[in-house]
């Protein structure tokens, strides 16, 4: 499968990927994820993406392919660490979110660490990427981006044959593990 590298992050990851939001949303059957996963990454797809939000999804993801864990490069977004659905930005917060889904995806890192819904005002506070660096430092995430939609501004614009999300992306310096 061809790979391409994935920003400033140093992953050559596959150019197709699984996306784990509908397994955890649809409540897929454990059986089915593992026969989805292990096809995915024996077929050479090496990226699996998920968030905390998203269900059940990192504890199906992390019980089907914690053993394969070489296989792949492992992204999630941490937020909603209460799983209510509302954006909780205090840093104790999102120390918590970050343990959580490390613990449910079975795993001591992950590769891409990223904001879910985080506010550009927020961001510039500090306190936010302060806790991505310390993830990073402390090798629970080999990197880190936060990705923010403009207040008031449509999510999408959609030009003559390509649909670009309008967005600010702070990056965290990412290390190789």
């Amino acid at each position: 499968m061809e790979r391409r590298r994935l920003g400033r992050t140093g992953l050559e990851v596959s150019v197709l990927g699984f996306g784990g939001s509908e397994i955890g949303f649809e409540r897929a059957e454990p059986g089915t994820v593992q026969r989805l996963l292990d096809e995915a990454l024996d077929a050479g797809l090496n990226v699996i993406d998920t968030a905390e939000c998203y269900g059940d999804s990192e504890s199906l993801i992390g019980r089907a392919v914690a053993g394969r864990r070489r296989d792949y490069h492992l992204l999630t977004k941490c937020d909603h660490y209460d799983g209510s659905g509302r954006d909780d930005w205090h840093p104790a917060s999102l120390e918590k979110s970050i343990a959580r889904s490390l613990e449910r995806l079975r795993t001591d890192h992950v590769d891409l660490l990223q904001l879910h819904t985080c506010s550009e005002e927020e961001l510039r506070r500090g306190d936010v990427l302060e806790v991505l660096e310390r993830a990073r430092e402390g090798r629970r995430a080999s990197s880190a981006t936060a990705a923010t939609t403009p207040p008031r501004a449509t999510p999408w614009t959609a030009g003559a044959s390509t649909c670009s999300r309008r967005r600010s992306t702070w990056p965290i310096t990412s290390r190789s593990r």
